[in-house]
């Protein structure tokens, strides 16, 4: 009777182990988090993993200096209890890892808010995201991302949607007009 405790908590040291020391080198298919779509793209290598993420895609709404921010992500099968079980803050992290946010120089006017997060998405709102050129334009400056992001979406308003398939890195940019 008394070996029932033990045997109980050696089985969940094993569950909450076996995540962190064998996952890297024990793979089930179905455990994948990496979709058929996600490799028909070019993402063969998890390119677009960053940490226990793979990123789906990044949407930014532009509303003249600052953005709403959806990042959409599969959490690998494990760490999604983890998460559950521990609360969010280490996947706020990986998030902002994600979109590498707040930007370097920028730290003291870039004001982040998470709206909403889940196991599935992250929104976002991210204050001075874009320079004001003070002629009704506005600039998102050159950035880079912490992974590949299989689809990244610009919408600055319902006509101008801009969006890039496979990018880590915008070295040039991106202009538009007031919305």
């Amino acid at each position: 009777m008394r070996l029932y405790p033990i045997l109980c908590l050696f089985l969940a040291l094993m569950i909450l182990a076996l995540p962190v020391s064998g996952a890297a080198a024990f793979s089930l298919p179905f455990l994948s988090a990496v979709s058929d779509e996600e490799t028909a793209v070019g993402l063969l290598n998890g390119e677009n993993r960053y940490g226990y993420l793979y990123v789906k895609s990044v949407e930014y709404s532009m509303k003249n200096m600052d953005a709403e921010i959806v990042v959409t992500y599969d959490i690998e099968p494990w760490i999604s209890f983890l998460v559950y079980l521990f609360g969010k803050q280490d996947l706020k992290t990986r998030v902002l890892g994600i979109l590498q946010y707040p930007e370097k120089g920028y730290e003291s006017v870039q004001k982040i808010d998470f709206t909403y997060i889940n196991s599935d998405y992250a929104v976002l709102t991210v204050t001075n995201a874009a320079l004001d050129n003070q002629d009704n334009s506005y600039w998102i400056r050159p950035h880079s991302f912490g992974c590949t992001i299989p689809t990244l979406t610009f919408i600055i308003n319902a006509e101008d949607i801009k969006t890039f398939t496979n990018i880590k890195d915008m070295p040039k940019g991106i202009g538009y007009f007031r919305s």
